[in-house]
């Protein structure tokens, strides 16, 4: 069994400079990945701050998760993806989803799959140096991106759904899954990639799947159980349900949760987030949730998780603080004190 990769949600919620500082910390710990994410109204941008980690580190992937095909044009993103692969010497991979605060916050609609599946291979042209072109009221003028892509960068997306699952294996290099961290969930989700990969006639072993977890290191584990609550309705919402139903977890859940700025899932107040969750997760049910699909608890109950984890196949984790609005310091240091016993 291969030493497992660990990757770390690094949210651009500080001045520039220390988002770049943590990445060090970061790299310096061993970390394989930070994947930063966009979402225009609760972070600096997203290109930016990668521009910048990748100036002031060496040798961590830097990854853009999730990015989106709605808050900017196509040939935008790729040039973004181009040049920020250039600054960091090759190291930059990106994953795109159908869109949610960024996308629903301006009022667009989530990236339908059958365009999703267009513009991946759309984007892969760009990087490539390939021309495209638009309709519009000048006409359709092909064009390149002169300063393309030196390699092919790694084209991610992450999904939750047993369709966007399908299509991620049918399109993608590699797959952000978020569907739950129990075997059982792990394999339900891994078989829709694999349906989809074999569609493409590849195989599950020709993509770089990447379980996202929720983490969460507590000695008190009634307190993970109700931190995470929020993500539990928020899973709800964004058409996890069948993934908690298979855990016996069938919750009915507003589209919209209203006394929260700006959603659930990005609260400003997480002590707000979780007492308004208490309205529709029982503890039951988020005890349900915590055990199967994030990575919150006790240090033994984590490392046990990604050995699990490890014995259905999966060998890249991607670990996410429930914050949105504070650096992952507990996240990193339970990587480095939990999982980076696996690595060395």
């Amino acid at each position: 069994m291969s030493a497992p990769r660990f990757g770390l949600r690094l949210p651009p919620c500080a001045p520039a400079r220390e988002v770049a500082d943590f990445a060090r910390r970061a790299e310096a710990e061993g970390l394989d990945t930070v994947w930063i994410p966009d979402s225009q109204f609760l972070w600096h941008d997203v290109w930016t701050t990668a521009a910048l980690v990748a100036d002031r580190t060496e040798h961590i992937g830097i990854g853009v998760a999730v990015t989106n095909f709605e808050t900017r044009h196509i040939a935008v993103t790729a040039n973004a993806v181009a040049s920020v692969d250039d600054i960091s010497g090759g190291r930059v991979k990106v994953a795109f989803g159908t869109g949610d605060s960024s996308v629903k916050t301006i009022g667009k609609r989530p990236t339908p799959l059958h365009r999703m599946r267009e513009n991946i291979a759309l984007l892969r042209g760009l990087l490539r140096g390939e021309e495209a072109s638009w309709p519009g009221p000048y006409g359709e003028r092909p064009m390149r991106l002169r300063r393309h892509a030196a390699r092919e960068v790694p084209v991610y997306m992450a999904a939750s759904g047993p369709k966007a699952l399908a299509l991620a294996g049918e399109v993608a290099d590699g797959v952000i899954l978020a569907a739950g961290t129990a075997p059982p969930l792990v394999e339900r989700g891994t078989g829709f990639i694999r349906a989809g990969a074999e569609r493409a006639g590849r195989t599950l072993a020709d993509l770089d799947v990447v379980l996202a977890a929720h983490t969460l290191v507590t000695q008190d584990e009634a307190d993970a159980v109700r931190q995470v609550k929020p993500l539990c309705l928020a899973m709800a919402q964004l058409g996890a349900g069948a993934a908690l139903r298979a855990v016996g977890i069938d919750i009915e859940v507003p589209d919209v949760v209203e006394g929260v700025y700006p959603d659930i899932t990005h609260a400003e107040s997480w002590d707000l987030a979780v007492a308004i969750a208490d309205r529709y997760i029982g503890d039951d049910d988020a005890e349900r949730f915590a055990s199967h699909l994030t990575l919150a608890g006790t240090p033994g109950q984590l490392g046990k998780r990604v050995d699990a984890a490890m014995g259905v196949g999966i060998e890249s984790f991607y670990l996410l603080g429930p914050s949105s609005y504070q650096l992952p310091h507990n996240q990193l240091d339970a990587f480095a004190s939990t999982f980076a016993r696996h690595d060395r």
